[in-house]
């Protein structure tokens, strides 16, 4: 059986200035800025529409992919 594991977008703390842009066009408010950088405040919220990994203008937000091949289809 396999668990279903969530996926929540990984910000790099070197990269992200705070700028804000991926806050504004989440359409779930699942980000904040805290300190000066981006973060999945309500992660539950975030249904990983890619927004906010579009507008970051320093490529601090990565949204990671899992491929899975069904070998037996």
């Amino acid at each position: 059986m396999m668990v279903e594991e969530t996926w929540l977008p990984q910000i790099s703390l070197e990269l992200c200035t705070g700028c804000g842009d991926c806050v504004v066009v989440c359409p779930v408010d699942a980000l904040e800025v805290i300190q000066g950088t981006a973060v999945v405040t309500n992660p539950l919220a975030c249904d990983y529409c890619a927004a906010c990994e579009t507008i970051c203008p320093t490529e601090a937000i990565v949204l990671p992919y899992q491929i899975v091949l069904d070998i037996n289809g």
